[in-house]
């Protein structure tokens, strides 16, 4: 009888211990009692005139994340939601490949019915940007990914045409992270977490960059400045080369430069970055205020622009 106790506790601690280890081995990698941050978002911006959070969809996990700047300095995800992505594993690269594309999007416009049917959308879709400029840069087509929701008759998982997809009540509570034309939906494979000592070096190296770039520029090192840019950098008219001879006639013109860069979006996705701020330019002959986008890719651990955007911002308000 003592035997047969003895054996009885054995197997009964032998089975709390398979239980913990399959509980450790199960546990995912981003779970709240671990301090991660997503290399996605390097920096949300302080600025007011900038969206205060941004979206990340995880189509491995199937998870829909909202970070905000409080959120990213307590290194947790302010909210979480299920998603549905599309019929077709892998990124998207063609029209009517049914694959949810990975990338950095904005979204620009809300949708609701009647102008879209509930039984395929639901109460709402907000449209995005896709394809961005890295998409066409990589010759990607196809158009129509939205963010969107079903009613709660459809199932969650029977995949969508490349969209992201939500439940009625959960894209009703991210509605209201949204900012038209400001709040950005980032898609990647699989979020990629890093603890805060790594988040930090990512975080720094590209803010390093971005504040060369800047000093560059204000000091008027206009040759150094150009190796910031790509072969085949555009931007409205301008090439590459068309654009160092446009910098030096200002400079032939202008005693000084100075600028001022917000705090700044830093979105980063595979060997893609946007960079996002507010840019205040100043001359001895002109000055503006305006919304600049920086994209950038990385090659051989090198930063390099492949194409700015600015847009005049109204500073009578």
């Amino acid at each position: 009888m003592k035997n047969k106790t003895i054996i009885n506790r054995c197997s009964s601690a032998t089975l709390t211990m398979f239980i913990f280890t399959f509980v450790l081995q199960s546990t995912p990698a981003h779970s709240e009692d671990k301090k991660l941050l997503p290399l996605e978002v390097l920096s949300i911006s302080s600025d007011s005139r900038l969206s205060s959070t941004v979206l990340i969809a995880d189509k491995t996990e199937r998870k829909l994340s909202v970070f905000d700047l409080s959120s990213i300095q307590q290194e947790q995800a302010k909210q979480q939601f299920d998603i549905d992505i599309g019929k077709k594993d892998g990124n998207k690269t063609k029209k009517n490949d049914k694959k949810t594309p990975e990338g950095i999007y904005l979204l620009e416009k809300k949708i609701t019915p009647p102008e879209i049917p509930f039984d395929l959308y639901g109460s709402m879709a907000f449209t995005t940007n896709y394809p961005n400029f890295f998409d066409k840069f990589e010759n990607k087509t196809g158009s129509g990914i939205w963010l969107h929701s079903v009613p709660d008759t459809v199932a969650l998982n029977r995949g969508s045409k490349g969209c992201v997809v939500l439940r009625n009540e959960a894209i009703r509570q991210v509605e209201s992270f949204i900012s038209l034309g400001k709040t950005f939906l980032l898609i990647n494979d699989q979020i990629s977490w890093l603890n805060p000592t790594e988040h930090t070096k990512e975080k720094e190296f590209a803010l390093s960059w971005l504040n060369q770039w800047k000093a560059l520029w204000e000091s008027q090192k206009l040759e150094d400045y150009i190796k910031n840019y790509a072969d085949d950098f555009s931007v409205a008219k301008f090439t590459k080369e068309s654009w160092l001879k446009h910098k030096q006639e200002l400079k032939s013109r202008y005693k000084y430069v100075n600028i001022k860069l917000s705090s700044p979006h830093v979105f980063h996705l595979k060997n893609q970055y946007l960079f996002q701020f507010i840019q205040d330019y100043e001359s001895d002959g002109h000055k503006d205020t305006g919304l600049k986008n920086l994209y950038v890719l990385k090659d051989n651990n090198q930063l390099k622009i492949h194409r700015e955007e600015w847009f005049a911002l109204d500073q009578t308000n």
